[in-house]
């Protein structure tokens, strides 16, 4: 059966969504996320080659992973499981959050997700355990997509959020909500804890942890979501910009936290460490739902020491290409990007970023294909290369 062509709503570094139902101001609508084989790092964008067998897995993990967080009683075992408050800052962090009314929704319905289901080969919607072949295609609830405006202020750009405010019924939420259990190699916390005096203190750190430790506490960042290269917020900025309430924040910011210790505890019972990531959610009439994915896209994770993420392939680009990376860090120093980024790399190179090495890139597949494999255990991605001979791979990379 030909996959059903729906009409493209966006297009992607690395998936395109299409439209199965539009949504209006009120009322919800439906999306499909199409995810590919690309892979973007350092906000550039799409990169110039392809890691085959990608799109199909992590769209399937991120699929397990939504149907995990949404069964309550899974929420409910998690505050028996010790080895996880261990990681997580112990009994203070557990009481914490425990106390919280929005823990304690979880542990009565679930988490609630936009996410309704991977697309079969019958273009039918199903839950994870009844796909019969590898899927590429989620389906999910859409809200209407705000863009804040871009206005010039004696010569200096600047961001105007004023359409985001409460009384929108429903809409993605401008902001990455990124949570951190630990400091691993090329994390950005240790720059900011650095270069800002009192943040740690904000975010609940009383000293600038060393690279490769894990923190005595996990913390939430926040950035923004729909400028085009992502812009860390102080807490207050995120807040006053955003559209929410600040109950609505409060309760965005303990869904974060909580989000990443389930998550971390379901990686810890598959032999993987969780040092941070990254979610998006969306605000409808009724309540917050988590939205995007939850892939190695959006999560940075551990076998036996080795990053499984998209850190691999930030550190090939360190390593082989250095001026693209320079170019990159350059923008950033410039200050909010307006246009392509792409073009502005291009403008100060006089090219694109090279392709991946093919023996690179052959590790980098394997990598997304026995990572899925070892979280969702299906039979579907059961000829992939053990994680081990993975992690060999790449550190002889």
């Amino acid at each position: 059966m030909e996959p059903r062509t729906y009409p493209l709503v966006y297009k992607g570094s690395v998936k395109n969504i299409r439209m199965v139902r539009e949504p209006k101001k009120n009322t919800p609508g439906r999306y499909l996320f199409e995810f590919t084989d690309d892979y973007s790092v350092f906000d550039y964008g799409k990169m110039p080659d392809r890691i085959r067998g990608k799109g199909f897995a992590i769209a399937m993990m991120s699929a397990y992973l939504f149907e995990a967080l949404e069964d309550p009683s899974a929420w409910r075992a998690l505050f028996r499981r010790g080895r996880v408050w261990e990681r997580a800052g112990g009994k203070p962090t557990r009481d914490l959050l425990r106390r919280s009314a929005t823990c304690r929704r979880l542990m009565s319905h679930g988490l609630e997700t936009h996410y309704l289901g991977l697309l079969d080969e019958k273009e039918r919607p199903v839950r994870f355990d009844r796909l019969r072949a590898p899927s590429n295609r989620l389906v999910v609830q859409a809200v209407p997509v705000l863009q804040p405006a871009q206005i010039s202020i004696h010569g200096t750009g600047a961001w105007d959020y004023s359409m985001f405010h409460p009384a929108q019924p429903q809409f993605l939420i401008p902001l990455e909500n990124v949570f951190r259990f630990g400091v691993p190699k090329g994390s950005s916390l240790l720059k900011r804890l650095r270069q800002q005096p009192g943040y740690g203190r904000e975010i609940g750190l009383a000293s600038i942890p060393k690279e490769g430790e894990w923190l005595p506490r996990p913390v939430v960042e926040f950035f923004s979501k729909l400028e085009p290269m992502d812009r860390h917020l102080r807490f207050e900025e995120a807040l006053n910009f955003c559209g929410l309430t600040g109950a609505q924040f409060r309760e965005l910011a303990d869904l974060s936290l909580l989000i990443a210790v389930f998550l971390c505890n379901l990686f810890l019972e598959k032999g993987l460490d969780l040092w941070d990531g990254k979610f998006e959610f969306i605000k409808t009439k009724e309540r917050i739902l988590l939205a995007d994915s939850i892939t190695p896209d959006e999560l940075r994770l551990t076998f036996k020491g080795t990053q499984l993420s998209k850190e691999p392939l930030r550190q090939y680009y360190k390593r082989k290409d250095p001026h693209f990376c320079e170019a990159m860090e350059a923008i950033k120093a410039d200050g909010p990007v307006s246009g392509s980024v792409r073009k502005q790399v291009k403008a100060r190179l006089g090219r694109n970023p090279r392709n991946l090495d093919p023996d690179f890139r052959k590790v980098a597949e394997q990598m997304y294909l026995s990572l899925a494999c070892r979280v969702t255990g299906s039979p579907l991605l059961a000829h992939t290369m053990d994680l081990d001979a993975v992690v060999n791979d790449l550190n002889a990379t």
